[in-house]
């Protein structure tokens, strides 16, 4: 029995310091730790949040579907007896008065949002948690009730203690009970005081509906939440980041999309539309009227770009000068016969003067075509109407026959051409367009394919439509071809997709006002400026297609 007391001695302050429910650890601190009390309400047209900070209410207010800033809108706020008008500000952020919420709580809210024709309710409850040293550790009745009892046990106990000594006295066990009650006490305030040393008694500001506390920002007015990452892998993104980074969203719907397929192309110059200028017989340039074409030069049809004069050495030069003067001797003698059958026309054949004239006729243009060769420039004349794309001719250059010198395109008539590896996908493209470089869609339209394998593979001619946007020929484009068979799936922008850490192909999905989650996914091209996600997100859910690459940078 004895052995039973000294173990009652030993445990039973142990049970009263354990303070059961009382955790003097820190814990991790979450995401609602660190922010102002606010609250958030839907509707399927408006998406609403409301952050309370220094004594002001500030309300965002956005579309549902696309999260786009709601401005210019009333909403009025009521909570039993109060009733207040949300002043509008910049790019759908609202202000009103938060004084009456100032106490710890829970306050039902209404907001009333007119936009436009467009009138909702929305309700939410604002939580208000107690203040620090209401949240913290009270020593109530019950918590000195174990202490008194614990002393009383003690007590109790040193006396039968005692008691069980027959050599004490009655006076003895009574000094020494008032000495063990005494030390008991001590011993439980000394406890107390232990139990709560260390706990923070300065202003907290909690998170809604929690104890947890951080320290008040000193810009009151404001929200200072801050973008972060989550422990699952979500974004958390305050609506004032969301406008700034200018996050956009959009319902998806599942539908039957084109199957699609990805071709290598190029841009080229409509052969009905553009021309090369080259030389038909080696020669010297020499400039036309107004001087030589130059790159970006519009011209017109028959326009005057160059001359060519012809180059021969010394031999074939020797050669048409002899030729050039035995022509004129003959057309000299043959001039003088012919005048001297006129003369005695009656009297001689009208036959032979005919004959002497044409022969005379005849030397007349052999002189004229040698002597011009000797002399002569080939004019190098425009085909089309364009802008010259391509000069490679200098004044006094000596170029070769079948150089080309010019190209002429017309950059309102240009035409795509692409690459395929399976002839069956010609006879199966229903469209066609191709992704420009800064991502925006070019449409196409299928002219047609050859027969013929080139480098094994089948070119596929398209034309663009028209206007054109600024391109060169030779640019390298990604043509993306829809075909007549379907998938089932959900029409994204390409924006929308991006990639994890691990290089999953993923898209983010906005389940809450402030949370953004990824979703990995498989997708397709559907058209130059879209993709068909087959699996990974179902019909409904709100896909970022605006700033998703700034919620991937997230940290």
């Amino acid at each position: 029995m004895k052995w039973l007391v000294h173990l009652m001695f030993l445990v039973w302050p142990a049970i009263a310091l354990a303070d059961a429910g009382h955790d003097h650890g820190a814990a991790p601190a979450a995401v609602s730790d660190t922010l102002a009390p606010r609250i958030e309400a839907q509707s399927d047209a408006f998406e609403l949040v409301a952050v309370l900070e220094g004594g002001k209410l500030t309300l965002y207010l956005d579309r549902f579907a696309t999260n786009e800033p709601v401005s210019n809108a009333r909403i009025e706020i009521e909570s039993g007896a109060f009733k207040a008008v949300a002043q509008p500000g910049a790019d759908g952020v609202y202000t009103a008065p938060g004084e009456a919420f100032a106490k710890p709580g829970s306050y039902p809210l209404v907001f009333t949002v007119h936009a436009g024709d467009e009138t909702d309710l929305l309700n939410a409850t604002l939580n208000i948690p107690l203040p620090p040293d209401a949240s913290s550790h009270v020593h109530g009745w019950t918590e000195w009730l174990v202490w008194i009892a614990s002393s009383v046990v003690v007590v109790f106990g040193a006396a039968w203690l005692l008691l069980r000594r027959r050599r004490t006295s009655r006076a003895a066990v009574i000094a020494r009970l008032a000495a063990v009650f005494a030390q008991a006490t001590l011993m439980a305030a000394a406890a107390v005081n232990f139990a709560h040393a260390g706990e923070d008694r300065s202003t907290y500001e909690k998170a809604p509906g929690t104890a947890s506390r951080v320290p008040a920002p000193a810009d009151a007015g404001i929200d200072n939440a801050a973008a972060r990452r989550l422990a699952d892998g979500g974004v958390f993104m305050p609506k004032a980041a969301q406008r700034q980074l200018g996050i956009r969203t959009t319902a998806a719907e599942m539908g039957e999309l084109a199957q699609s397929f990805e071709l290598n192309g190029r841009v080229i110059s409509d052969p009905n539309a553009g021309g090369r200028v080259q030389a038909s017989q080696s020669g010297r340039i020499e400039p036309g009227p107004r001087g030589l074409a130059t790159l970006g030069q519009r011209v017109r049809k028959g326009d005057m770009l160059a001359y060519i004069r012809p180059v021969a050495n010394a031999i074939e030069l020797g050669n048409q000068r002899a030729q050039l003067a035995e022509i004129t001797s003959q057309h000299g003698l043959t001039e003088k016969k012919v005048k001297r059958l006129e003369a005695l026309e009656g009297s001689v054949p009208q036959k032979e003067i005919d004959a002497a004239r044409a022969e005379f006729a005849s030397l007349a243009e052999r002189k004229a075509a040698v002597g011009a060769s000797l002399s002569h420039r080939e004019a190098l004349a425009a085909p089309v109407s364009g802008v010259i794309s391509a000069a490679s001719a200098v004044t006094g250059q000596v170029v070769e026959a079948r150089e080309v010198l010019f190209e002429i395109v017309d950059p309102q008539r240009l035409m795509v051409e692409a690459l395929a590896y399976d002839p069956v996908i010609l006879t199966d493209i229903a469209g066609a367009s191709a992704v420009l470089p800064h991502g925006a869609s070019l449409p196409l339209v299928f002219v047609g394919g050859a027969q013929q394998l080139r480098e094994q593979a089948l070119p596929l001619i398209f034309r663009i439509k028209p206007p054109l946007p600024p391109l060169a020929v030779g640019q390298a484009l990604k043509v993306v071809a829809q075909t007549r068979r379907t998938v089932k799936g959900v029409a994204v922008p390409l924006a929308a997709l991006t990639r994890n850490g691990g290089g999953d192909t993923v898209v983010w999905v906005h389940v809450g006002a402030e949370k953004f989650v990824t979703k990995k996914v498989r997708f397709q091209a559907l058209d130059g400026g879209r993709a068909a996600v087959t699996e990974g997100i179902a019909a409904g859910e709100r896909v970022v297609t605006g700033g998703a690459a700034a919620l991937a940078q997230v940290r």
